[in-house]
């Protein structure tokens, strides 16, 4: 029985023996792996970093703003009575956008005022079509001093400032919860 019980023990710390020696190669193979792991995890958050700038660029350049055909619309409304002689413009938000365009300029004719005025609801009739809410309006409106030729004529001028505003763009739709049913 004793012999048996030596058996089983030398069987035993064989088993135990060829355990721990599996375990130490894994440990020495996990060793010399590890740091070419840790390396392989700071690349793919460099990485996640990269692909997540490279999409908000895309989304941006996709999601932009065109300036042109809205410039060519205006182009097409202003009369040869105006001279526009300053524009700026501001794009603000991200779904929809809020554009905001002022012009400053002169207009001349027999009523100089009138042709500003036509001007000025041109600009809204004409941007109606392609984009929401679009507002024009005067910031000022006066009588200029200053007589011009036109067709010939000496005529009077006014100067004006227009503020014209509209909205471009989508608002993204959230999910709508599932709707529940009743049984």
């Amino acid at each position: 029985i004793a012999a048996c019980g030596a058996l089983y023990y030398c069987g035993e710390l064989v088993k135990t023996h060829n355990i721990n020696d599996q375990l130490a190669r894994a440990k020495n193979e996990f060793g010399k792996i590890e740091p070419a792991a840790k390396a392989a995890k700071k690349r793919e958050e460099e990485l996640e970093v990269q692909t997540k700038a490279s999409e908000q660029l895309v989304k941006r350049i996709e999601g932009r703003f065109y300036w042109a055909p809205l410039l060519a619309q205006l182009a097409q409304v202003v009369p040869r009575e105006v001279q526009i002689t300053r524009m700026g413009a501001d794009i603000t938000g991200t779904d929809v956008r809020k554009c905001s365009i002022m012009f400053d300029g002169l207009s001349a004719g027999a009523d100089p005022r009138r042709v500003a005025e036509e001007l000025r609801t041109a600009l809204a009739e004409k941007l109606s079509p392609n984009y929401k809410n679009v507002t024009s309006v005067f910031k000022s409106l006066e009588d200029g001093s200053e007589l011009v030729m036109l067709d010939g004529k000496q005529v009077p001028t006014a100067s004006f400032a227009i503020s014209v505003q509209l909205f471009t763009g989508e608002e993204k739709s959230k999910a709508a919860p599932p709707a529940r049913s009743k049984k």
